[in-house]
């Protein structure tokens, strides 16, 4: 008989990127997902421990128990799904006879999707692009024009602003420009990985290798201002650099001391250039920015440029971007070009944009009827 906590490394191995499959977001997150559904299950009175003794019953407790939580719908059937796949995977295996996580009785508690279609999810519009991108340009110009007195400030309202354009009308993945905390292949996207004369940019794609990614034209001004204000010392530094000033200050510190510089002299630099210029200064190379990061950029941006939205989220999301993306891809050039740029299946962009596919077929039959019923008139 296998032992249930015998084998979770085994599944997140399997599920996992890079060498050993020791890292990704969805290693990460059933991970943490499986550790609290072993330690669910041995508090029950019957502590079922090996995978003979796991019932449908108990995966149905570990549904209601999971809706007690005070999450959403929508998180309650994420963690679940991994306890499916997870299951899914011992059948594979050959430690279940079937997956008993999806037996209807166990999966009852699951509260529903609500409906939710194509369509239903963030997706930027025109208004909210326009909006977003007028802001962040007044915002540039204005940082540009006081360069001398405070370059940090345009450092980073540049960094911001091409964020923004980026995002806008490339349909990039946060992730292929930032890094991210749980895959150590993704530290962020680097000044050498851009190519403006082309117009491209290349990145660590969903599928586990390097992509090129267009930049439209509106993409190319905000890079090229932002890379001259920020003249960073190599190619090889990051496009979008973090700010956080602890994380600054003891590379600024560890860096300058290692190259001899006294306590009293790293103070007085420190005294007369921010930790940004110091690291332009002296090459001292900082991390990029995280995604989680990244969407704290975006919120502060909305919140400033007086962005409301009214699809109950709080602010324009990166995956909005993408998806807004999409949409107008879809709309003039049609789904294979759309999937060619979004690094999608044409299969997948048809389903994630179901309901342009549909209003565009709704005209095709009002025209149809009104054709039908002149020539009845006639």
């Amino acid at each position: 008989m296998v032992r249930i906590d015998a084998v979770t490394e085994d599944f997140l191995t399997d599920k996992g990127k890079g060498q050993g499959g020791e890292s990704g977001n969805y290693r990460q997150d059933a991970g943490r997902e499986l550790d609290r559904f072993v330690g669910f299950l041995s508090s029950h009175e019957e502590s079922p421990t090996t995978f003979d003794e796991l019932e449908s019953g108990h995966l149905r407790e570990y549904a209601r128990h999971l809706t007690r939580q005070g999450w959403t719908a929508g998180t309650v059937r994420t963690y679940y799904a991994y306890i499916s796949a997870f299951c899914g995977w011992a059948v594979r295996e050959g430690h279940l006879a079937e997956n008993v996580a999806q037996r209807r009785n166990a999966t009852e508690p699951i509260p529903d999707d609500g409906g939710h279609k194509s369509g239903d999810q963030q997706a930027w519009s025109a208004e909210d692009r326009r909006q977003l991108t007028t802001f962040v340009d007044e915002q540039a110009s204005t940082a540009i024009d006081n360069v001398g007195e405070d370059r940090e400030a345009a450092i980073k309202t540049c960094r911001d602003r091409a964020l923004v354009y980026l995002l806008s009308y490339s349909g990039v993945r946060g992730a292929e420009i930032l890094r991210d905390r749980s895959d150590k292949r993704r530290q962020g996207l680097r000044w050498d990985d851009v190519h403006l004369e082309d117009r491209y940019a290349t990145v660590f794609a969903k599928k586990q290798r390097l992509d090129d990614r267009s930049l439209p034209n509106p993409v190319i001004h905000p890079l090229q201002m932002y890379q001259k204000v920020l003249d960073a010392p190599s190619e090889s530094w990051p496009v979008f650099p973090s700010f956080h000033r602890p994380t600054l200050s003891q590379q600024v510190t560890d860096a300058l001391d290692h190259r001899g510089y006294t306590n009293t002299e790293i103070e007085e630099m420190r005294t007369n250039h921010s930790l940004i210029e110091l690291c332009v200064k002296y090459d001292i190379e900082p991390p990029s920015i995280t995604t989680d990061a990244g969407r704290h950029v975006l919120k502060r941006l909305c919140e400033e440029a007086g962005i409301e939205l009214d699809d109950g989220e709080e602010y324009l999301m990166p995956h909005g971007a993408r998806r807004g993306a999409g949409e107008v891809l879809v709309r003039t050039s049609g789904h294979a070009a759309a999937a060619r740029a979004l690094d999608n299946s044409e299969e997948v962009v048809r389903e994630h944009y179901s309901h342009i596919e549909a209003g565009e077929l709704a005209d095709q039959m009002t025209s149809a009827f009104e054709e039908a019923d002149q020539q009845t008139d006639s």
